[in-house]
């Protein structure tokens, strides 16, 4: 059978199969992109429409009931975001699962309106078919735009609580299924216009679809309030750790006001004493003198220079509490010039770091205890590894799978990843950030 047989002329072929059918796919590979923030191309665009109509061409010769083809379209579109556009499997059913969800909805409420619309206007006309899906392409293109601003930039937090958002929207896609079950592919009519077949109720199937739409969009709200509440507490915790931090800083810069005036104090007898070691010829005396000199003008500077100077206060005072507990450190930290990082976000993930370091290494009796930082850029890319020493015996302090997930949190902002590496006596935490891309604040 020709393609062209299958409609009742070649103008509904031309619009109900070619027209429709691509805008439909433009729509949904479209809010695919945007809600994913994978950038597309115009051969995407192309292959996915050329896929949807794949898809309609099978689903028409096989007969396929509507569960069996919502199946199909929400495997396409999976696996096109998942295989072709490299979107996290988690992301891209999610996704997925949505844009099909707020379609069939769509679908099937003008579908409720039209059978009502033929109940009482006929004889059956085309036009208002195409009115109908060209209304539905609107109701679909506003409710797309309504969840990308909802759910703009939360999609981290989507990840961790799947379940929230997923259950609910595939209930609703469940109800979609029973009604379009319910009306199925044929309509039936006596001589007196009188429709035999689908025997349902019109304006109760009208209203089910109409509940299930706003019930959609009441998880959608509901899970934008919680999302809000989430980043409001995270807001506070990172504002408490600022706290944190400034009241250091101003003890360390207290400590090393006190340290700087006792030293200038003093300077005129130091040079003093060493003027008269030169004068005695005593120059070995002078020399040691001098060393001793030169350490304690150190310690009045910064032991670690990252290019970074909020980063400097904040690891000069960790690591010099590290050292007075013992654990031996090293840091060879650099950090890229310009404001291509924000200083809030490398304090958070240094400070959680360095803390969870320190509080396994403190944790340790008798052990090699070692702190060990370093981090560079090489081109768009900026690595940080932190390794510390560890025991299995030591269980985890309380917070520390807090700081590990605010790490996370500022590792995703940036569109990185965190990598852990254990074993009985060590722990390595390697962190990328991709530089250009910055996705807003957490």
């Amino acid at each position: 059978m020709k393609m062209i047989e299958l409609f009742s002329s070649r103008l509904d072929f031309i619009f109900f199969f070619c027209i429709l059918n691509a805008c439909l796919a433009l729509l949904e590979i479209s809010f695919f992109s945007r809600f994913t923030n994978r950038p597309l191309k115009w051969y995407h665009y192309s292959s996915y429409v050329f896929a949807i109509y794949s898809l309609a061409v099978i689903e028409m010769n096989l007969h396929a009931s509507f569960p069996m083809a919502t199946i199909w379209e929400l495997s396409t579109l999976f696996f096109f975001g998942y295989l072709v556009l490299k979107c996290p499997p988690t992301l891209s059913a999610i996704t997925a699962i949505l844009a099909i969800s707020i379609m069939q909805v769509l679908n099937g409420i003008f579908q409720s309106l039209l059978s009502i619309v033929f109940t009482i206007l006929l004889p059956y006309t085309v036009a208002i078919v195409m009115i109908s899906a060209l209304l539905v392409m609107v109701a679909v293109l506003f409710s797309y735009r309504l969840v990308l601003k909802w759910l703009d930039g939360r999609k981290v937090l989507m990840l961790r609580y799947v379940l929230i958002l997923l259950l609910p929207v595939l209930f609703v896609l469940l109800v979609t299924q029973y009604v379009f079950m319910a009306y199925g592919n044929t309509v039936e009519v006596n001589s007196a216009g009188v429709r035999l077949l689908p025997d349902i109720n019109d304006w109760a199937m009208l209203v089910i679809q109409i509940a299930a739409y706003f019930c959609l969009f009441a998880v959608l709200f509901a899970y934008k309030k919680l999302s809000e509440g989430f980043e409001l507490q995270m807001r506070n915790a990172l504002l408490e750790q600022q706290i944190h931090i400034q009241t250091d800083s101003i003890k360390e810069m207290q400590m090393r006001y006190k340290q700087t005036r006792a030293f200038r104090h003093d300077i005129n007898n130091h040079w003093t004493v060493l003027g008269g070691f030169l004068k005695a010829g005593e120059n070995q005396k002078a020399l040691e003198y001098l060393n001793k000199l030169t350490m304690i003008s150190d310690q009045l500077s910064f032991p670690c220079q990252t290019g970074n100077a909020m980063l400097d206060v904040l690891l000069t005072n960790k690591l010099g509490l590290a050292r007075q507990e013992g654990i031996k450190v090293d840091c060879t930290v650099k950090i890229p010039e310009g404001d291509s990082i924000d200083d809030m976000d490398l304090c958070v993930v240094f400070s959680n770091a360095v803390d969870n370091a320190m509080n396994a290494c403190s944790n340790m009796k008798g052990a090699n205890q070692y702190l060990t930082l370093s981090a560079l850029q090489k081109s768009d890319f900026f690595m940080i590894e932190i390794e510390n020493s560890r025991s299995d015996d030591i269980v985890p302090s309380k917070g520390s799978g807090i700081g590990l997930e605010n790490i996370k949190a500022v590792a995703e902002k940036y569109h990185g990843t965190v990598c852990i590496e254990k074993s009985q006596q060590m722990f390595r935490l390697n962190i990328l950030f991709i530089i250009p891309l910055q996705s807003g604040n957490i």
